[in-house]
């Protein structure tokens, strides 16, 4: 049963400027999509994933009951347009919450209703071992699914999980009467790990008074946008179809949003040129654009995107200053300390973006630690997160 419950009556030129202080815990409205309680022995639904993840069913509380909710708000675009977006909140109702965890979503091109199988199983993981847990949809799924995804947009990527986290703090308010606490900790895989830096950084930078982030988990993520596209350029090579999602990204909230010419005839080529609307348009899986796209990206791209950038057409040129805008390795000083996890052998997400990432932030002072597994982008992704995060947490 599908329940819409709206709480609060704030408006919304409030909610678009930010969250609402109460007793120095944010908060803002929200609406009461669907809920359930689950315990240890709902867990059957997972079952085809559990053997994956067998190794932390010990770790798992079985007298655990915990609420699971999906809710929706209202957050902004990337040019600041009221937009309407969702996210699942996971709650011990019958033990006192060990902590907040914040888990962003992977990369799904497909307009979808919410978080995956798999993303849900590693809730399930961490809400059973006793944590809040917080997951924003991002533009694009959810609530939101027939939005075109602005897929790695650093600032918009903080505005949602911000305003994620101010709803869920009022949703735990009148549901359980709990006070959000201000410490957090980030973890993500893919679009989920460039996700989790991009937050530490928005928390960290404008947030800092009511937010402190204890550690971030991230691993696989493309967190150097420069380095991504130079090595894609380099091999020649890519086994996931992001690279043509960051270019109509790119067109849709930099140059069309603003009425300025951006002539993809200058970017793609053949079959992309020709079918660019449909293949991105929502309806199609990764492994279904991928079967169109190929994973030789001479196929589809430009010959200009294998020059040095000083050769390319002045169409690849003006993306640079987006890329860089939306790399996370520069221009500020991580505070709390970072766990990155990559594959050597990612031909999704290069292991170059891990490894500047790890050299530029650690110029500017990051606490950061890298661990490079052999594999590929998906045999390392929250197996690993999760192995690294609940190695290091307290005993039950």
């Amino acid at each position: 049963m599908i329940m819409k419950v709206v709480f609060s009556s704030l408006l919304l030129g409030a909610l678009l400027t930010g969250c609402v202080a109460m007793d120095q815990v944010e908060r803002i409205n929200y609406s009461l999509i669907d809920h359930e309680t689950v315990g240890y022995d709902d867990l059957d639904r997972f079952h085809p994933l559990l053997e994956e993840y067998k190794d932390f069913i010990p770790l798992l509380d079985k007298g655990l009951r915990s609420r699971i909710a999906a809710i929706s708000y209202f957050s902004v675009d990337p040019n600041g347009k009221p937009v309407e977006v969702s996210g699942w909140v996971f709650h011990p109702e019958n033990k006192k919450s060990r902590g907040v965890i914040e888990v962003l979503p992977t990369a799904h091109l497909v307009n979808e209703g919410g978080i995956t199988d798999e993303l849900y199983i590693v809730q399930a993981i961490l809400m059973m071992t006793g944590f809040t847990v917080i997951v924003p949809d991002f533009i694009g799924s959810g609530i939101s699914k027939e939005k075109s995804i602005p897929i790695f947009m650093a600032e918009n990527t903080g505005r949602i999980a911000y305003d994620m986290r101010c709803a869920a703090a009022q949703y735990l308010l009148d549901e359980f009467r709990y006070i959000l606490p201000s410490e957090t900790t980030l973890l993500g895989y893919s679009l989920g790990g460039y996700a989790a830096l991009a937050i530490q950084k928005y928390y960290e930078t404008r947030h800092a008074n009511t937010i402190k982030v204890k550690e971030v988990y991230a691993s696989a993520g493309p967190y150097d946008l420069v380095v991504a596209f130079e090595t894609f350029a380099r091999t020649g090579h890519s086994e996931f179809p992001a690279i043509p999602c960051v270019f109509l990204t790119i067109k849709q909230y930099y140059f069309d949003a603003f009425g300025l010419e951006f002539g993809l005839s200058d970017v793609f080529i053949g079959e992309l040129l020709a079918n660019y609307q449909d293949w991105y348009s929502g309806k199609y899986t990764e492994s279904a654009i991928l079967k169109k796209l190929g994973t030789d990206v001479h196929a589809y791209m430009h010959a200009d995107f294998f020059k040095p950038y000083e050769q390319q057409n002045s169409t690849l040129q003006s993306v640079r200053p987006y890329l860089e805008e939306n790399s996370l390795t520069e221009g500020w000083r991580p505070k709390a300390p970072i766990y990155m996890t990559h594959a050597k052998a990612d031909a999704c997400v290069p292991v170059e973006c891990a490894e500047a990432a790890v050299k530029k932030l650690r110029k500017a002072g990051a606490n950061i630690s890298l661990t490079i597994y052999p594999g590929d982008h998906f045999s390392v992704g929250y197996l690993w997160i999760l192995r690294n995060f609940l190695t290091f947490m307290s005993p039950l």
